[in-house]
């Protein structure tokens, strides 16, 4: 699980917490550490989530640390629900989520709907805690659309990774973390050296200059990627 800064123009990520287990106990332990450890370097203004975390408990979270949150929701038989009482494509309207399974919960949130994208006859659906009107939906779900930059910063980050046939998690995990800390200062570099990148959609630095870079100091690692 990891933690990023979103910014319009670049993801930094400021966390990361190894997940052994997928139940919500666990998830929750890590949520709190991840957002303990952010709130020592930054304000936290909202949180935006996959649908991973669409879950009663997770965010029960949120709320129980006062966060604000947006949360992409699937299409679960209550949201579909929500959307057949609606005649309009974009709609803001209160919504709980329930968990019926023990330990029961119900959490009360807002449901915020707009047309999808890119599929006709389709709906992109958000749960969140902040006060939403129907005029505010578009922006909310332009904000959360920038968190998909996110997927983006993991391939840059694959980009980092030492070569290895390792099978072993402390290995691989010890890998992530290392290609992680080379990540954030390419994007540091990328961004004091915007003005004099020479096209406006590449990054000032490519990946593979800065490796070289980083492999020209001596540090005894020259051999991590080969």
């Amino acid at each position: 699980m990891t933690l990023c800064i979103v910014d319009p123009a670049v993801r930094f990520t400021l966390a990361s917490e190894s997940v052994e287990a997928n139940d919500s106990r666990t998830l929750r332990e890590s949520i709190r550490r991840l957002v303990a450890t952010a709130r020592e370097f930054v304000e936290i203004n909202r949180v935006y989530c996959d649908r991973g975390f669409y879950r009663v408990p997770l965010v029960e979270t949120f709320v129980e640390l006062d966060l604000e949150f947006a949360v992409r929701a699937p299409q679960t038989v209550g949201v579909k629900r929500a959307l057949d009482a609606h005649d309009a494509s974009r709609f803001v309207t209160d919504y709980e989520l329930v968990r019926k399974n023990p330990p029961t919960g119900r959490v009360p949130v807002t449901l915020v709907v707009v047309p999808h994208r890119t599929r006709d006859d389709d709906s992109f659906c958000l749960v969140t805690n902040c006060a939403v009107s129907k005029d505010a939906a578009e922006p909310l779900t332009e904000a959360y659309r920038r968190r998909w930059g996110i997927e983006t910063s993991y391939r840059k980050i694959g980009e980092f990774l030492p070569r290895t046939s390792s099978p072993r998690f402390a290995v691989r995990l010890f890998e992530f973390l290392f290609a992680v800390a080379m990540y954030n200062p390419w994007i540091l570099v990328c961004l004091f050296l915007a003005e004099q990148r020479e096209f406006a959609d590449r990054p000032a630095v490519s990946t593979a200059l800065f490796r070289l870079f980083v492999l020209s100091v001596p540090d005894g690692s020259r051999q991590m990627w080969g």
